[in-house]
């Protein structure tokens, strides 16, 4: 029985292993096709440069690509990345807000949803931070706004996007 087990966890483990060196290639010839398209090349440096850091730790390995940032425009550039190259990813986003005491909730998760054209539905819960009236004059109205898209072949293409082009870029 245990020898059973274990071809079984073996086989699962290389089927795993075939399906992200196929997503890595087809990674690979996406980066070829796109890689002088400026919405790519802007999309994959955002994640680059702001996106959460994808864990290495096996035992501890989130497969999410995550961005946050309180500027709309900026996520509103990385949105309509990720709907161009990755496709059909509605159904995976989700949506975090950190807002301050003072923003209503309600009209900021109205703002967002409405801005990056994401369900209402679609939020996880929002962190209420207290007020930094104290600490800077700086108010952030529409609070920040973290984009989650959840899916392990989404983070395998990232990484291969990304390493690709810090070797395109820096030549």
């Amino acid at each position: 029985m245990i020898d059973k087990i274990a071809v079984m966890n073996e086989a699962r483990a290389r089927h795993r292993a075939d399906r992200d060196t196929e997503v890595r290639n087809q990674a690979e010839l996406l980066f070829e096709k796109y890689k002088d398209d400026p919405l790519f090349v802007a999309g994959v440096m955002l994640y680059w440069a702001e996106g959460t850091r994808i864990s290495k730790s096996s035992t501890n390995r989130k497969y999410q690509l995550a961005l946050t940032n309180s500027n709309p425009e900026l996520l509103e550039v990385y949105c309509n990345f990720l709907r161009k190259y990755f496709g059909d990813i509605e159904l995976n986003l989700r949506m975090a807000l950190y807002i301050y005491q003072d923003i209503d909730e309600l009209s900021t998760k109205s703002f967002w949803s409405a801005r990056l054209r994401v369900p209402l539905d679609q939020f996880i819960k929002t962190q209420i931070l207290p007020s930094r009236a104290v600490l800077t004059k700086n108010k952030l109205s529409h609070g920040i706004c973290c984009l989650y898209l959840n899916g392990k072949d989404y983070c395998l293409r990232m990484e291969t996007w990304i390493k690709n082009i810090s070797d395109y870029m820096r030549g």
